[in-house]
């Protein structure tokens, strides 16, 4: 019954598949003077739909229910005993009042077959996306491709290694392209194993999985992301353990990677890498070494990321909500890093709400990834989609950054297509 129900609304999630993906392009290329206004472009629909989902008792969640009460809660604190700005306090009060049930309200609404459509989109969308930071690549940062939020001439690259920079695509930050990708990564490769068993419509040319391969195989390289990187090998690894007792879907991998091999030996003959390579490691050795290797580099990011927020010299009750967003911050000090290092995901939570209510929110995301992450564990077997997009929720849910836009609409993107995906699959 809610299927039909949610037949109609399906039509909002993919126009916010859309503006996730294009709303950077907007801000910095074709309408740079409403860079500020074009930050809530996708608000509308977020909000529309969540409350379309209450009143229809779509949010069965509890871990979204407990993400609206503690936000309002911290609402609450930082009207009172906060930074008293309503607005600032309703920017930051919107992520867990309805970015969080958003989620399981986009997954009541899309089937697995909505999840495979967007995926394939996605895939086609990726084609260009790699052209465009090819271009960003090789191009200073005063280019109009490289503009920033707003028409900055300084550029939306971030630091890269070599002279070069690390290109956004068409993201407002470097940070939602690594995460796009990412996913793109997952779909890449369930197609991979999957493509001729699934109904035509769904299905890829093979010449086009190709092509999409060897974007990909480019992508890493010309991102200068060592994030990208090890997100890629982590799914690669999900792809191998996902075909492992099954002998035809083993020789469907073995024809994947094959494809993958001669897609990056094509990609290295053509010399399409160029000075990619060169700057790719350049900077994993130098930020590698900065960090202390692969063991720092987690531990820095993830582990010690949390611990690290445990021990903030912030006051109980934190700073209030939305200080420590990029916009909420500007605002306030001229400067997000002027209280508190929000920087991690932990950070930000900390920084804004406090270590009470804080840690309530971080044990609340740690929660509702362990809940996903054993239900996908029980479809292992029958259900390689949802395990090739496992890694993606399980990185961004339990630790991934909320307070940059295209951050908390990636984290958003790859929960609610991983809860689709578990349903069962039923062909139209």
């Amino acid at each position: 019954m809610i299927g039909l129900q949610a037949e109609k609304y399906k039509k909002w999630i993919w126009i916010y598949l859309i503006l996730l993906i294009f709303e950077g392009a907007l801000r910095k290329w074709f309408l740079p003077d409403l860079a500020t206004p074009l930050l809530l472009i996708r608000e509308p629909i977020v909000i529309y739909l969540v409350c379309v989902g209450l009143v229809r008792g779509w949010l069965n969640n509890n871990f979204a229910k407990g993400m609206m009460t503690v936000g309002t809660i911290c609402l609450v604190m930082t009207l009172l005993f906060g930074h008293h700005n309503l607005y600032i306090a309703l920017y930051g009060w919107r992520i867990y009042f309805f970015h969080f049930p958003f989620i399981a309200i986009a997954a009541t609404i899309l089937s697995r077959e909505d999840v495979i459509k967007m995926g394939r989109v996605i895939l086609y969308i990726s084609v260009p996306m790699t052209l465009l930071i090819i271009q960003q690549f090789y191009s200073p940062q005063s280019a109009w491709v490289n503009r920033g939020v707003g028409g900055d001439m300084e550029g939306a690259g971030f630091g890269g290694a070599l002279g070069y920079f690390r290109p956004p695509g068409t993201f407002s930050f470097t940070s939602g392209y690594t995460a796009f990708q990412a996913i793109v990564c997952s779909f890449l490769c369930y197609y991979l194993i999957d493509n001729k068993y699934l109904p035509s419509h769904l299905q890829i040319k093979k010449w086009h999985l190709v092509v999409m391969a060897m974007c990909y195989i480019l992508s890493v390289p010309y991102s200068i992301s060592r994030s990208l990187m090890f997100t890629t090998i982590i799914i690669f690894i999900f792809m191998l353990l996902a075909v492992v007792n099954n002998q035809k879907k083993i020789l469907s991998a073995i024809r994947g990677l094959l494809l993958i091999f001669i897609a990056g030996l094509v990609v290295v003959r053509l010399g399409l890498l160029g000075d990619s390579l060169d700057a790719f490691t350049a900077r994993f050795e130098s930020a590698s070494d900065a960090e202390g290797g692969l063991k720092g580099t987690v531990g820095d990011r993830y582990i010690g990321g949390f611990f690290n927020s445990l021990f903030m010299d912030v006051p109980f009750l934190g700073y209030g909500l939305g200080i420590g967003t990029n916009a909420g911050s500007s605002l306030l000090n001229g400067n997000m890093f002027m209280l508190f290092n929000a920087e991690s995901g932990f950070g930000l939570i900390i920084g804004e709400c406090g270590l009470l209510f804080g840690l309530m929110i971080i044990l609340l995301r740690f929660g509702w990834t362990w809940n996903l992450l054993r239900k996908g564990l029980k479809q292992r077997k029958s259900n390689r989609l949802v395990w090739l997009l496992m890694p993606n929720m399980f990185i961004l849910l339990s630790t991934g950054a909320i307070g940059a836009v295209p951050n908390l609409g990636m984290l958003t993107l790859a929960t609610f297509l991983y809860i689709a995906a578990l349903k069962r699959f039923v062909w139209k």
